[in-house]
């Protein structure tokens, strides 16, 4: 064995002591495990959407409702179905990554981490603004038409979905830096 070869030998020996041993198998498990799951809760949150939208929608045409009431449906009707589109939208461009080399694997799941906080702080602002706009519901109709325990029914409910909205964002948001951080060490 000449110079160049122990010094080949030598460099290999310390690249592979350097690098650190991913599982691929488990890996490529992980990550069409991820896309499908991606799959699935875009086609949820379009489906939901939808059904939501589709409800606002038959209660503006086949309801005898007050002018007030109409317009509030009508201007509800868009937002679900328009939530699930993005919702949708956004887990596509995440599970159209083709490449299934290490690398481009482990910047998928970044990615997915990234997007997933994102996802929910969009979540947790939209329901914050419709929680609001219920509140803003909830008085007027106590002051015109005095219905106390529907609508604190309804802000009681809601409250409890921003509130596990928030928990969900909070949660993910402190455990990205680490997550993220585990990922930038097995690069």
């Amino acid at each position: 064995m000449n110079e160049f070869d122990k010094q080949l030998a030598q460099w290999q020996s310390a690249y592979q002591e350097a690098t650190p041993s991913v599982d691929t198998n488990a890996l490529i498990k992980e990550t069409k495990k991820a896309r499908f799951k991606l799959k699935a809760k875009g086609a949820l949150d379009l489906v939901l959407g939808l059904a939501v939208s589709v409800w606002c929608l038959t209660l503006v045409i086949f309801e005898p409702l007050t002018t007030y009431q109409f317009l509030l449906f009508s201007i509800l009707t868009p937002i679900p179905v328009a939530f699930g589109a993005w919702g949708y939208w956004v887990r596509q461009k995440q599970w159209q990554t083709q490449a299934l080399d290490v690398q481009s694997m482990l910047s998928f799941k970044q990615t997915q981490l990234k997007q997933q906080l994102h996802y929910w702080k969009v979540s947790l602002y939209g329901c914050v603004t419709l929680w609001c706009g219920l509140l803003v519901l909830a008085v007027f109709n106590v002051l015109m038409f005095s219905a106390y325990t529907l609508w604190i029914i309804q802000l009681l409910i809601n409250s409890v979905v921003v509130f596990v909205v928030y928990r969900r964002y909070k949660k993910l948001a402190a455990d990205l830096p680490s997550a993220l951080a585990e990922i930038d060490n097995m690069k």
